[in-house]
């Protein structure tokens, strides 16, 4: 259709967000680009994966740096994990149940890893106040109901979940031999050792 001489089509600019509220959604469109490509990512990637102009983006965070940096924040926060273990159900068998969090733990640890080596970050990830303590309460609740058969405090089950999650989830560590989440469950609740006869 042709539209009639003089005749122009006029769009409508979106209507301009908060500089809070634009900076989460940019966040939010850029987050799986940054999980791919880490510091090595472009402004024009950020621009085109955020569907605006390259110009919002320095707007909106001032520098590539800072944008790289929020989102650095957000790939490592731990809301999402505590979530899965909050999704754990309370009445699975407790082998199945220690199986559930080993796995929760390696997936989390296995993101972080890729996450810090994508941005090139070197040591620990930043500490947040009250993460230590948010997964540890949570695992509390999931093993209570199991309490009475443990030969060590909960706390103490939660840390070898931790650190048995933690050395299953460094890749070198496992190549010649990969442990499934499973049994090293079956390690944690029952040992190495047979009763004696």
């Amino acid at each position: 259709m042709q539209l009639p001489a003089g005749f122009a089509v006029v769009r409508e600019r979106a209507r301009p967000l908060p500089p809070d509220d634009r900076r989460e959604a940019i966040l939010d469109a850029v987050l799986p680009v940054l999980r791919e490509r880490g510091r090595d990512v472009t402004s024009r990637e950020l621009a085109e994966a955020a569907g605006v102009a390259e110009g919002t983006i320095f707007r909106a965070f001032g520098d590539k740096d800072s944008l790289l940096d929020a989102g650095l924040q957000r790939l490592l926060d731990p809301a999402p994990f505590r979530g899965e273990l909050r999704r754990i159900p309370h009445d699975l068998p407790f082998e199945d149940k220690l199986a559930v969090i080993i796995e929760a733990l390696r997936v989390r640890f296995g993101d972080v890893f890729q996450i810090m080596r994508l941005f090139q970050v070197e040591g620990p990830p930043p500490r947040r106040a009250q993460a230590g303590e948010d997964w540890l309460e949570i695992v509390r609740e999931l093993l209570e109901p199991d309490a009475a058969r443990l030969g060590v405090p909960i706390d103490t089950v939660a840390w070898y979940l931790r650190l048995v999650a933690f050395g299953a989830s460094i890749e070198p560590f496992n190549h010649f031999r990969p442990f499934d989440s499973a049994e090293l469950a079956t390690v944690i609740a029952h040992g190495v050792a047979v009763a004696p006869r």
